[in-house]
């Protein structure tokens, strides 16, 4: 059976993923109000703030995982137990509540990555959008053009004028 420690650290850093996962989870909405309301200053301090949540995040696995190990009894550089096989080595009326909190911290991780695609999609569209009006704002001369001299010009476009508010 394991360890009652461990078994309190595991909740604990369960609970310290999950509360991490919600401030994430804040700072990507807004990113992505920052995003929309081209709020650049704001977007590179939640930028910033979400990369140390990040961080913070990927320490808490780490011990999350050296825990894991130790429930189930097998050395530092062995492969992470899946929490199936952690489960077995918890006392049966704690089981339950280790699931809860597992199944918490994965329902945080699936919104947070749901978070980053819809925004990633945005910026992707938005960004082929503006090229596309580039591309055909901007006048594309595709022949080639000789100096006086016989050298090749490259053929520049005229002046283009681009409203700020775009």
């Amino acid at each position: 059976m394991a360890d009652n420690k461990d078994f309190v650290d595991l909740m604990t850093t369960f609970s310290s993923q999950s509360t991490t996962l919600d401030s994430v989870l804040e700072y990507q909405k807004l990113i992505r109000k920052s995003v929309t309301d081209k709020s650049w200053t704001d977007l590179e301090n939640n930028l910033f703030k979400i990369n140390q949540l990040s961080e913070t995040f990927t320490q808490l696995d780490s011990k999350r995982e050296k825990l894991y190990r130790s429930l189930c009894g097998v050395a530092e550089d062995a492969k992470v137990p899946s929490i199936h096989e952690v489960l077995e080595n918890v006392p049966q009326d704690k089981r339950q509540l280790v699931m809860d909190m597992f199944h918490e911290v994965r329902r945080k991780l699936s919104a947070s990555k749901i978070e980053n695609d819809a925004l990633n999609d945005y910026i992707r569209i938005t960004r082929e959008f503006v090229q596309g009006i580039f591309d055909n704002v901007i006048p594309k001369n595709r022949n080639t053009v000789y100096s006086e001299k016989g050298q090749v010009v490259k053929p520049m476009p005229e002046n283009l004028l681009v409203d700020t508010v775009m």
